[in-house]
């Protein structure tokens, strides 16, 4: 269960933070790139494919070819389903195979029925996580894998915002974000630290392929004077050392073939 030493996420971020400039004079890795990049290189032909809280799109479309991506892991993967509580965001997906309305905790579909299940920015929503790990390891092929970026409750961003009342969350979100506030949902970060992922997913016997901590995009872009101390932050954080204290987790997970 261990996390091994030079993971395949580890390589991917590596390459994007060669690649990726996001601020001027300084390349940094950016969660949701590592997940697009990662979603191209899993996504093949033979995969049966499973979004959890699919919403209206797969991957965020303000990234680097982020629509031309979507339409291309869309064509690629054999069978793309996707469920969400909120009818009229899977209705208004354009890239899914299968829309489906449900719930993660109960999810409607036999057993082993997908080789990838991905959940992006959506382990946190999850009161239950452990429920959630039970029902995507049952719907899991053995061999299969849960692909999931969530927040990392250890970083100073995310503690803080568990400690808000969820009206105020929404109007600070609204802001920074410009999100719709019908577009953010309750939190628990019940399953966001590495430990707390390793635990869970030992009962459902999913086991760790890799754990990466990654940062995501600045958030203070409409207040210059947060924004320089957060990317002030942002470079201590981006020490190795420092890497437990991120704002993202990418995790890869998978249902070991002995399990059938």
């Amino acid at each position: 269960m261990s996390e091994p030493a030079h993971s395949a996420i580890g390589s991917l971020c590596k390459e994007l933070k060669r690649t990726d400039q996001r601020e001027r004079g300084w390349n940094v890795t950016i969660a949701e790139d590592c997940y697009r990049l990662l979603l191209l290189k899993e996504v093949t032909p033979e995969t049966e494919w499973l979004d959890l809280g699919c919403g209206r799109q797969i991957l965020r479309e303000w990234l680097p070819n982020g629509k031309a991506d979507q339409n291309t892991l869309s064509q690629r993967a054999r069978r793309l389903v996707g469920i969400d509580r909120v009818a009229d965001d899977v209705s208004r997906n354009p890239y899914l195979h299968e829309k489906v309305v449900g719930d993660f905790l109960k999810l409607p579909f036999p057993d082993a029925s997908f080789t990838l299940v991905t959940a992006q920015m959506v382990v946190e929503h999850v009161e239950r996580p452990l429920e959630l790990m039970r029902e995507v390891g049952r719907v899991l092929r053995p061999g299969g894998k849960f692909i999931f970026l969530t927040p990392n409750l250890l970083n100073y961003q995310v503690l803080a915002a568990s400690f808000f009342p969820e009206k105020l969350k929404k109007r600070i979100i609204r802001y920074l974000e410009f999100r719709e506030e019908r577009d953010v949902f309750k939190t628990y970060y019940r399953m966001n630290t590495k430990n707390e992922i390793v635990k869970t997913a030992r009962a459902p016997r999913l086991a760790i392929d890799a754990i990466q901590l990654v940062h995501s995009a600045c958030k203070f872009r409409r207040i210059p004077p947060l924004l320089w101390v957060e990317k002030a932050i942002l470079r201590v954080l981006d020490l190795e050392q420092m890497s437990n204290f991120r704002s993202c987790i990418l995790a890869v997970l998978n249902k070991p073939v002995l399990d059938s």
